[in-house]
C-alpha cells in the first residue's frame, strides 16, 4: 500500500513539473517531440501504472487515474504540436488558467490525491 502512496506523491511532483517543461518549449529553451510527450507509458508513473496487476487494476481509482493520465499526456502533446506549428499563443492559452492542459492537469492531480487518501485509509 505504501508503494501506491509513494508513487502518487512522485507522480504529482513530476506531472506538476510538466508545466515548466511546456513553458520552456514555448519559450524555445527546451525541445519536445509531440509523439513522445503524448505517450502515457514512458514516464515513471505511467510505467508503474501499467505494471500493476490483478486487484490493483480493478480499483476504480486506478481506472480513473489511468484514463486521466492518458488525457494529460495527450493534451500536453497537443500543446507541443501547437508550438511546432508556430501557434505559441494557442500553446500559452492551453497551459493558462482555464486552458485545456491546465484542466487536464488539475483533474489528474485531484484524482491522484483522492486515490492517495483512499489508499491511506485502507492501509
Amino acid at each position: 500500500m505504501s508503494n501506491i502512496l509513494e508513487q502518487i506523491d512522485k507522480a504529482i511532483g513530476a506531472h506538476g513539473a510538466w508545466k515548466v517543461k511546456l513553458r520552456q518549449n514555448i519559450d524555445g529553451t527546451l525541445s519536445l517531440v509531440p509523439a513522445e510527450v503524448s505517450v502515457d507509458n514512458r514516464c515513471e508513473f505511467g510505467k508503474w501504472l501499467y505494471s500493476l496487476t490483478g486487484a490493483q487494476t480493478s480499483d476504480p481509482h486506478y481506472k480513473e487515474v489511468l484514463a486521466l493520465h492518458k488525457d494529460f499526456h495527450k493534451t500536453a502533446g497537443k500543446v507541443v504540436t501547437k508550438v511546432m506549428k508556430g501557434d505559441k499563443v494557442g500553446a500559452e492559452a492551453s497551459i493558462g488558467l482555464n486552458g485545456t492542459y491546465a484542466s487536464a492537469s488539475s483533474k489528474l492531480t485531484a484524482k491522484m490525491m483522492e486515490w492517495k487518501r483512499a489508499s491511506a485509509k485502507a492501509a
